[in-house]
């Protein structure tokens, strides 16, 4: 699972990647799947309708879901203080979370032949969002460092084989469309 090129500058202010279909699909995919997690909480809710406008929640408890904690940590060690500063952050970052995935998602959707082209902003998300796609993965894979050789040697019929491929072609998108804004940084 390769594009030919990954992300590479185009002109002074985009960027430009193809996609085959099938890469099209997994991020597709991938994407859909972010944004589903990413859903607000169903215990969310909160009957002070100013609360509810600047997106304070009622709920100061780290999610479950492995996954979810991964990509919304606590942002404290001490469980008070984490507990109050989720109530204020977490829904906005869920909301900026599934907009990096939706901006994904909605390029692809939308480009008939595999080819995106995303201005400074887009490719911000885009960064955002396959990094988001990668942590989620890297948990469902259980990746630290001590493990990572013992995933590059998985049996060809494993089925984590090609959860681990997808894991290290989204490393490598990111790192393409990473060194073409930092081109133009330059």
């Amino acid at each position: 699972m390769s594009t030919t090129n990954g992300f590479r500058r185009h002109g002074n202010d985009s960027f430009i990647a193809d996609f085959s279909d099938s890469e099209k699909e997994v991020l597709i995919n991938l994407s859909q799947q972010i944004i589903e997690l990413l859903s607000e909480r169903s215990d969310h809710q909160d009957s002070d309708p100013l609360a509810a406008m600047v997106g304070i929640t009622s709920h100061d408890s780290p999610p479950d879901d492995e996954v979810l904690l991964r990509l919304l940590p606590n942002a404290y060690s001490d469980g008070v203080d984490a507990a109050e500063f989720r109530r204020y952050t977490e829904s906005v970052l869920r909301s900026k979370k599934q907009a990096h995935a939706m901006s994904i998602r909605t390029m692809l959707m939308a480009s008939e032949d595999g080819s995106v082209e995303l201005g400074h902003e887009l490719a911000n998300a885009w960064l955002g969002g396959l990094n988001d796609i990668r942590l989620a993965l890297g948990v469902r894979l259980n990746i630290d460092q001590s493990n990572s050789q013992e995933l590059e040697l998985l049996a060809p019929d494993d089925p984590m084989r090609g959860v681990y491929a997808t894991y290290s072609w989204l490393g490598w998108l990111q790192e393409s469309l990473l060194e073409s804004l930092m081109n133009d940084a330059d």
